[in-house]
This record gives structure tokens, sequence and C-alpha cells, in this order.
């Protein structure tokens, strides 16, 4: 969300905010799945131009009368501090709610996942100087700024849980000083206007962040991955596994040259050149680099997986109720 320069003075100012958390991560692992909701929280600013600035936490839990609850919630606010003094996102105020739990089949209690959710503000100091994570243009230069795929991980992830239905594994652990390094880049991408659009990957690692990308620009994109050459990683880690400090971003051609040498400078050899922006009669095509397909999917058919999951499980839910 962007509020205008009024609530800034006047001034060509704005700020964002944003709200985050993945409580399976907090679930599997409460320390490491707070850092990770600050993180995120702060990277998705980054991704509009935004600098973060201060956070309001809400933090849901089960019983902290119960062994586990108690170390969930010291654990996840052990986490949540040490993120916040990472990225110097001071805490200004929040709420706790306490308690929560639903039964199961046989009628015992079961606490819901422990859910820090994170609220971040940020600054934008000229908010003709923003993007969002659409594709903009057919024929921008599609990058992936971030650590190597020997930090990915298919633990704790979307890919796990909504296809194996497995939640199990450990979270992927935050490096503070890349996040710092990859925001960087990609604010300072923004302000100069190199960068289009900006999009983290998050749940679903690499190809739901270009889906997402593909869908809300309309746009297809062309991306060629380079696949180790040994065993050493699985294609379904590559393709969906989840790791922090990755951004997808889009460059117009004629700024490739000087946006490729930001990046050797500030990034090294942390970043790919994915491919390009599409028409919309593409859709999403991922190749590997010897020219196998990985993913083909048309615009309207991911747009309507995304756009219609909740109407679709609301259905199922009633359908359910009334027999």
């Amino acid at each position: 969300a962007l509020f205008p320069p009024a609530f800034t003075g006047g001034e060509n100012k704005a700020v964002a905010a944003t709200v985050d958390c993945n409580p399976r991560y907090v679930y599997l692992d409460p320390y490491e799945g707070a850092k990770a909701v600050v993180a995120e929280a702060a990277r998705n600013l980054s991704c509009v131009g935004a600098e973060p600035l201060a956070v309001t936490d809400n933090l849901n839990f089960g019983s902290p009368e119960k062994p586990i609850g108690y170390w969930q919630l010291a654990e996840a606010c052990r986490g949540l501090a040490e993120g916040c003094r990472e990225l110097a996102t001071p805490v200004t105020g929040g709420n706790v709610s306490l308690y929560n739990e639903t039964l199961d089949s046989q009628g015992n209690p079961q606490p819901i996942y422990p859910t820090p959710v994170v609220g971040m503000v940020g600054l934008i100091p000229d908010l003709s100087k923003i993007c969002g994570q659409a594709w903009q243009v057919a024929g921008d230069v599609i990058y992936l700024l971030g650590l190597s795929e020997s930090k990915i991980t298919l633990g704790a992830s979307e890919y796990l849980a909504s296809i194996h239905g497995i939640v199990a594994g450990k979270p992927p652990r935050v490096d503070f000083d890349w996040e710092r390094r990859v925001q960087k880049v990609c604010r300072e991408g923004i302000r100069q206007g190199w960068v289009r659009s900006a999009h983290d990957c998050a749940e679903g690692g690499l190809v739901i962040a270009l889906a997402e990308c593909c869908i809300t620009g309309k746009r297809g994109a062309d991306i060629s991955l380079k696949l180790p050459l040994d065993d050493s990683q699985r294609l379904d880690e590559v393709l969906f596994g989840e790791g922090g400090g990755r951004i997808l971003v889009a460059v117009a051609p004629e700024q490739q040259e000087i946006w490729e040498s930001y990046l050797q400078e500030n990034l090294g050899q942390n970043w790919q050149k994915l491919g390009k922006v599409g028409n919309s009669e593409i859709g999403l095509r991922v190749l590997s680099s010897d020219g196998q397909t990985l993913i083909n999917a048309r615009i309207e058919e991911m747009g309507d997986r995304y756009l219609k999951a909740i109407e679709r499980r609301l259905a199922v839910y009633t359908n359910t109720q009334e027999r």
C-alpha cells in the first residue's frame, strides 16, 4: 500500500506499508521463521523503492501455559527482535493474541500455527520513482538478484505443503548482510530509473514469483535457467525452492549495460540474467540451458488459478456443508 504526499506534508514523498508472515516457517522453527518475517517485510518494501523504517507486530499464538506454546512465543519474539535490530526497524507498537486453539476431529484442542504478523512501513523519497511487480514492456531484460542455489531449500516450502501434503524440514536461514545488500541494490535501481518492475521470491520460489509477474502484468516471459551440471540439486528445488534475499527485476534493454555494471560492482557474481519479458500470447516459458522445456503455462490458465482460488475453496466448503 502506498500513502500519497498529503500524508507527508505535501512533499513528493510517500509511505509504503506491508503486512507479512509465513506461519509454516514459524511453526517449524520459531526463531528463524520470525527473522524471515521481518526480512520479507523489508524486501517487499524495497521492491517498490521504499526504505524500511519501523515495525508494528501482531503476535497470534496458542496457549503459553503449555511448554511448546511458551517456547514458540519466546523464540519468535527473540527472532523478531534480532530481525528488527539487523534491519534498523524499531518496533513502535503491537498487540498479542494468545490461547488461539480449535478442536480436532477427536475433540482435542489444537493450537493454531504460531503467527507473528509484522506490519512494516517504509519511506519513498520520490513518489515518481516507484515500481510494482507487473512486467511493463515486452523486451525488458529479467534478472534474478540474490543468493546462489546452495542457499535454496525445499524445507518448509509451499511446494512440499501444496503438492506433497508435507509440512516438514527447516525453513531457509536468513542472511541479513545479504538481505541489506540485495535490497539496497533493488532500491537504487528503482530510484535511478533502471528497474521497471521488481518482485521478491517468497512462498513458492522462483517459478511462482515469475508467474505472479506475468499474471499482474498480463505479459509472458521467456526464461532460460542454468541448472547444476551435476546432481547436487533437484530440479524441483531449483524451480520451487525457497530462500531469502532474492528479487526478480526487469530492466529496459537500453539500461542493461549500466545496470549489469552496477550489479557486478555491488553483488559480484550473485545475480543471473534469466530472459526477457514477452507479450500476452507466449505465457510463461521456462527452459533449461540445454533447451529442455520445464514450464509452459498460458497467462489465462495461471490467472484463473491465482485469482479464483478462494472462490473455488469456498465453493467446495459450501457444497460439503450442504451435504
